[in-house]
């Protein structure tokens, strides 16, 4: 037997079962995308079952109750009903847990023999909004959303922030008074700046190119209601909070990161409640050891200074201009612009970013690494690439 047939085959990971059928299949890939480009020429070994792996485990530790149960947030948050929902059930999430090339569950102690790149998941209905090109801009049509559906995807990536490191895209949008304000910040943050409590930021999910939205139109394309919006930026939150303490026993700061939830059915009062979907991951997160970058930001940092990084920007406003989708054709087309490949050492010190923060999650909750041959996180920082080898 092997894994169900292909439903949707994506830069990173690939979705394997029966359309709307449960479970999905979660087929993590050694593939990987930066700067919303898709799959990149190089594959990276076992980082899709390094994602896997943190997928199962992040999804196992929120959902359960103990996790919540003793921890110490925030006072200002202690009063929340969220965090009362979490310490009595855990946070609700769609994991059904890790499966092999059969698509059947396996124990845990398997996976220390042999990691699993598939995480079986309870499938939840995708609408996408329509697009149209109304006097040369691209407009996207949510109005399935003013339905309010339940068991469907929430159309939003949910940002949160505990700092502003060098790079945090933040800085490109606090200029605006009323927006540093929505943020809960009374004035604009600077590089190097912290938060006890995160910043929560929303952008489009479903449209071919991120944006980050008001408050008021994260809510109104979502449509949700205020009640909804209040819960959805407490639960991201908490979270977050949470997250941050767990990589903290493994000497890592949680920087920023993105959260992607589900809707689920009405409560009593008639407002929908929230399940947490897609995975958790150094994909999804900033994570920093030492000062230095366990995370995207690595790879993000080798294409920085690349030609074809510098055209990006060029071939999305020229598809802007025109009213067009399809950027990345421009700049591969037009401008003659494609990612070059990893340096070798590059390369294997990013695999190992992977491994490294998955076997210490596995030890220290575990007490056992997922990979064995995992350089420790203290190895990866100490061989963390030098400027002079970025081309």
């Amino acid at each position: 037997m092997t894994l169900p047939d292909m439903i949707y085959e994506g830069s990173v990971k690939n979705v394997r079962g029966e359309k709307g059928k449960a479970p999905y299949i979660f087929e993590f890939s050694d593939r990987y995308s930066i700067f919303d480009w898709g799959q990149m020429p190089d594959l990276l070994a076992d980082k899709g079952a390094s994602l896997a792996f943190m997928g199962w485990f992040f999804f196992d530790y929120l959902g359960k109750p103990e996790t919540w149960a003793t921890w110490k947030a925030p006072v200002d948050m202690e009063g929340d009903p969220q965090l009362a929902r979490l310490r009595k059930t855990g946070l609700k999430h769609h994991s059904l847990g890790l499966v092999d090339h059969d698509a059947k569950q396996i124990p845990l102690q398997r996976e220390f023999i042999s990691p699993s790149r598939c995480l079986a998941v309870m499938p939840v209905a995708v609408h996408e909004p329509a697009s149209n090109v109304i006097d040369g801009k691209l407009v996207w049509d949510y109005t399935p959303y003013k339905n309010r559906p339940e068991n469907a995807l929430v159309p939003l990536e949910v940002i949160f922030r505990f700092g502003v490191p060098e790079g945090s895209s933040l800085l490109q949008r606090t200029g605006d008074a009323a927006y540093c304000r929505a943020l809960g910040l009374s004035a604009p943050p600077k590089t190097g700046d912290s938060f006890a409590v995160p910043v929560i930021e929303y952008s489009t999910k479903l449209e071919t190119s991120d944006r980050y939205l008001s408050y008021a139109d994260a809510q109104q394309i979502a449509g949700l209601s205020d009640a909804e919006f209040g819960a959805l930026g407490a639960l991201a939150r908490l979270i977050s909070l949470r997250l941050k303490d767990c990589f903290a026993e493994i000497g890592v700061e949680l920087w920023d990161g993105k959260l992607e939830f589900g809707f689920g059915e009405k409560n009593e009062t008639g407002a929908r409640d929230f399940m947490l979907v897609d995975s958790i991951g150094p994909d999804e997160l900033r994570l920093i050891k030492d000062g230095q970058h366990l995370s995207k930001e690595a790879l993000r940092g080798f294409y920085r200074p690349s030609a074809w990084y510098a055209g990006l920007e060029q071939g999305k406003n020229l598809a802007k201009e025109r009213g067009e989708k399809d950027w990345k054709k421009i700049c591969t087309d037009e401008l003659g612009l494609s990612p070059p490949l990893l340096a070798p050492a590059v390369k294997t010190r990013v695999e190992m970013i992977y491994k490294g923060l998955a076997s210490a999650l596995s030890s220290k909750f575990h007490g056992q690494p997922v990979f064995a041959d995992a350089w420790s996180l203290d190895e990866v920082v100490k061989q963390i690439l030098p400027k002079k080898e970025v081309a």
